[in-house]
């Protein structure tokens, strides 16, 4: 039998109020200032995906560049949780299905590839969000268009779940080509809500046609690493950039020393 995720003792009341909670550890580890780690899922083997949550801070669950399906997720999603580790989610495009399943599974990161414009971010935020719910206790902003529904995340993360998500789940956004960081400063001045930008090393270079250490590889993610940085987001790369100035999430554990592509 498995073990069930424990809510916290202040979701004992009938009503929590909106913004109260933080449950996504992630959140707290970046307001102290640490780097957070993950290794990501493509399988849905869910004892490898348990024995994978050791030690790590999240688990990137990849649904872009996998055959996983939408039932096979979710399992994958409760097991994390239970593991003590934050279920992140790569959904294959800034579409409302995909993020609105994502959400209502459990995933407390929503991370959205080959972002290139405004209305991609945007969507990115508006499906991952629910609206002011409560006019005399709104919900904490900004609000978007996330609809209800019976879900598995209210039962893994407690009856505040729901007056407290959207306080909770991350939005990251993926730059990964040149159209995507000339964007990115537009992006960030015209989108509230998105919390991460991750700079997707494989693609920005196969996009570029360049690779890390080129100068106009070099160039681009120096654009998109002060833009965010500028505008007090948190910059995000592979695992082994984790000596780079301003990155403080990884996809891929401490360990790596690898950016993920051969270099061709």
């Amino acid at each position: 039998m498995t073990a069930q995720v424990q809510p916290p003792k202040e979701q004992s009341d009938s009503v929590v109020r909106p913004g109260s909670l933080t449950f996504n550890t992630v959140i707290t580890k970046l307001k102290a200032g640490q780097q957070i780690f993950s290794n990501t899922v493509t399988d849905p083997d869910l004892e490898a995906a348990k024995e994978a949550c050791e030690g790590q801070d999240f688990m990137w669950i990849e649904m872009q560049h996998s055959t996983l399906t939408w039932r096979e997720s979710q399992q994958l999603i409760k097991v994390i949780a239970e593991a003590g580790s934050i279920p992140f989610l790569r959904v294959p495009s800034a579409n409302v299905g995909d993020i609105l399943k994502a959400c209502d599974a459990g995933a407390l990161g929503v991370v959205v590839p080959m972002v290139e414009s405004v209305e991609e971010a945007r969507n990115s935020v508006l499906y991952s969000k629910y609206p002011i719910g409560n006019r005399e206790s709104p919900n904490t902003k900004p609000w978007g268009r996330r609809s209800s529904g019976r879900n598995q995340a209210a039962s893994l993360w407690g009856k505040g779940y729901v007056t407290n998500a959207n306080n909770n789940i991350l939005v990251m956004i993926q730059i990964e080509s040149p159209a995507g960081v000339g964007m990115i400063d537009r992006i960030l001045n015209e989108v509230e809500g998105i919390d991460i930008v991750m700079v997707a090393s494989n693609d920005f270079g196969l996009f570029g046609g360049d690779r890390d250490g080129s100068p106009t590889y070099n160039a681009r993610e120096k654009t998109v690493r002060e833009a965010v940085l500028a505008h007090g987001k948190i910059l995000a790369g592979p695992s082994s950039w984790q000596n780079r100035p301003g990155y403080m999430l990884f996809q891929g554990p401490k360990s790596a020393k690898s950016s993920g592509y051969e270099k061709v």
